[in-house]
């Protein structure tokens, strides 16, 4: 299968080591940031209310600087270590598309809504009976920059970066969309079996749909959208970073998330074929 988007590694240099020092002074930048962080977190701590909504708003802060940081160091070091426009690890369309980052919010947003609330309603029950428009509303804003950050950074790294130069390797698209999955899933594998297996299932879903769309865009858009519902609604963001590693599995939650991204693949190929027809 040609794909322009994944041809994209070929625009620049394409040696091993570059990947792997682009990688790396994203890593560095997030340890950097990471321990001046600790130096400071005490005093950043007395700025923020001694409650959960301090205590979210602490966490977002931390993710934005975190991920702001490696997010900014990782598209200059990839583009002058490759001799490549930053676009072309995003797009085959040499422009950033927020219509379609847009379109990922809002249709993966409201597909895992409603498979959430089918699986974990208690958990909406436990957020509406605990509702505060204030709190809430600057949550979601605060958040939706800092969660877009952070999955957006992913996203370049997993789906673009990655996913271009695993490309040079291997040809075969299934392959690659397995190994890409499956790289993913490693990430989360310190929270869990069942993280683990969910988001290797996750990191398919969405390289098949960069393949369909030739751009990240919309799975970012779709990232940002899973994480900052989870993070608002149905978990403690910070306590769920903090999770420990256990190898049950909720199958009814895993098969619900599953049918959910079959749904969203689906709806993205039915909508890939008619544009391109």
């Amino acid at each position: 299968m040609s794909n322009n988007f994944l041809e994209n590694a070929n625009v620049g240099t394409n040696k091993w080591w570059q990947y792997i020092t682009s990688i790396l002074s994203a890593i560095l930048a997030i340890i950097i940031v990471n321990i001046a962080i600790r130096l400071v977190l005490p005093t950043i701590k007395s700025f923020f209310p001694a409650n959960d909504f301090g205590k979210g708003l602490i966490t977002y802060l931390l993710i934005f600087i975190v991920f702001g940081v490696a997010l900014i160091t990782f598209l200059y070091s990839a583009s002058k270590i490759h001799k490549r426009s930053g676009i072309t690890f995003i797009s085959s369309f040499n422009k950033f598309s927020w219509s379609q980052y847009f379109l990922g919010l809002i249709t993966w947003g409201a597909i895992l809504f409603i498979s959430l609330l089918i699986s974990d309603y208690q958990k909406f029950e436990a957020f509406k009976n605990n509702f505060q428009p204030e709190y809430f509303t600057i949550s979601l804003l605060v958040g939706f920059f800092a969660i877009g950050v952070q999955s957006f950074f992913e996203e370049l790294i997993f789906r673009g970066y990655i996913l271009q130069g695993l490309h040079t390797r291997l040809q075969n698209t299934t392959a690659l969309i397995f190994v890409n999955g499956l790289l993913f899933g490693l990430l989360h594998i310190g929270y869990g079996l069942e993280s683990f297996l969910s988001s290797w299932i996750f990191g398919v879903a969405f390289a098949l749909i960069v393949i369909f769309q030739k751009r990240i865009e919309f799975v970012a858009g779709a990232h940002n959208a899973n994480n900052l519902l989870l993070s608002l609604v149905f978990l403690d963001l910070s306590e769920a970073m903090n999770e420990n590693f256990s190898w049950k599995i909720n199958w009814i939650d895993f098969t619900i998330q599953i049918v959910a991204l079959i749904l969203l693949v689906g709806i993205v190929h039915t909508f890939s074929k008619k544009k391109a027809q």
